[in-house]
């Protein structure tokens, strides 16, 4: 501390050129910025970019010169500034869209909510507001997939519940990742077996591939489902 204070040089509101009082405005804005970022699931090169343009908008102000903000800082403060004060758990919710349009089928994370309650009444309520929020209209709405609960596609009163109140005709998706990793794992079921499998190497030899074994399906789903996926694809052409 005594070197710091004996060589005023050193000090980063000396580098910037700028008072103290400056200098804790100018903290302030980069850290806001880099918690919009983090908050609105932007990217930290999105986040570069929106500076820049901040700064070509506005060069009248000292602040916004001064700001010195780029992928790499922006990192630096969520990572070391902002994640260490937050010491409460946070429950989120991705809410994701599925839609047509003339360039043919698009999707993407509409919004990233913080989820205190999970109840269907609360994640019901948060959910419709998002979709109204964006301007997409609930009366086309043609489907609502999520995880497998209770709370959220019980026959009773759960998320879809609600839903199909509003909208009679709604069709329930089931969660897409269990989809797909029945769909390899039943498809397995109809291969060829061991007792073929010498046939399944004359084949091969005919046809000058590298014969490879299909990974078999475990009940720790997640665990082998992508290299399952990748062994299928790589051996049997997609229809």
């Amino acid at each position: 501390m005594k070197s710091f204070e004996a060589n005023p040089s050193n000090r980063i509101d000396v580098a910037y050129n700028v008072t103290t009082t400056e200098l804790n405005k100018l903290c302030a804005v980069e850290g806001v910025m880099v918690f919009h970022t983090v908050k609105h699931s932007h990217s930290y090169i999105s986040h570069a970019c929106t500076i820049n343009i901040i700064k070509k908008c506005f060069p009248d102000s000292s602040t916004t010169k001064n700001i010195t903000c780029d992928k790499t800082k922006a990192r630096e403060i969520a990572c070391n500034v902002l994640a260490p004060s937050l010491t409460r758990n946070v429950q989120m919710v991705p809410i994701v869209v599925q839609f047509f349009s003339k360039a043919g089928v698009k999707h993407g994370i509409l919004e990233f909510i913080e989820q205190m309650h999970e109840s269907a009444d609360d994640l019901f309520a948060n959910i419709k507001y998002v979709l109204e929020a964006n301007e997409l209209k609930l009366n086309q709405l043609v489907s609502l997939g999520s995880d497998n609960t209770n709370v959220n596609v019980g026959n009773h009163h759960s998320v879809f519940a609600l839903f199909e109140k509003l909208l009679p005709g709604l069709i329930k998706g089931t969660c897409y990742c269990r989809v797909l990793h029945n769909s390899v794992k039943h498809g397995n079921e109809h291969l060829l077996s061991s007792v073929c499998s010498q046939e399944l190497t004359n084949y091969f030899d005919f046809i000058e591939e590298e014969q490879k074994v299909i990974l078999k399906y475990i009940r720790l789903r997640w665990l082998s489902l992508l290299r399952s996926i990748e062994r299928l694809i790589s051996i049997h052409t997609i229809v």
